[in-house]
């Protein structure tokens, strides 16, 4: 008899296999800062995650880069260059392993804040 210890969708994956499972974006009141969230997959091999707002134009307001995080429950607090934006806002998520370049991409549209 088998006895699971951890759940099947709990198991580390290889690179190949690591994927951005939840993703969420709140804008800071004063518009100027957003909290991200986000869970990877549970990995065997720890990743680097590079992460970048642009507006609709295309322009980048912010950008960071985990680099080899530990756990896969991220949260951090990305802050806007240009002081708030206004209309759409494009958050652009990449699972990045230098052997392997980018495993998995995600990009999230949301509203700004308007302060």
């Amino acid at each position: 008899m088998d006895i699971p210890l951890v759940e099947p969708e709990e198991v580390p994956r290889p690179p190949q296999e690591v994927r951005v499972r939840d993703l969420l974006v709140a804008p800071h009141p004063d518009g100027r800062r957003l909290r991200v969230s986000m869970r990877l997959t549970p990995f065997l091999e720890r990743p680097n995650v590079e992460l970048e707002i642009r507006d609709s134009t295309g322009d980048q307001l912010a950008s960071a880069t985990v680099v080899e995080p530990t756990e896969p429950d991220l949260s951090l607090t990305l802050h806007m260059r240009s002081g708030s934006a206004e209309g759409p806002l494009t958050l652009i998520t990449s699972v990045i392993y230098a052997e392997h370049g980018s495993v998995d991409r995600r990009e999230t549209n949301f509203a700004a804040v308007r302060s």
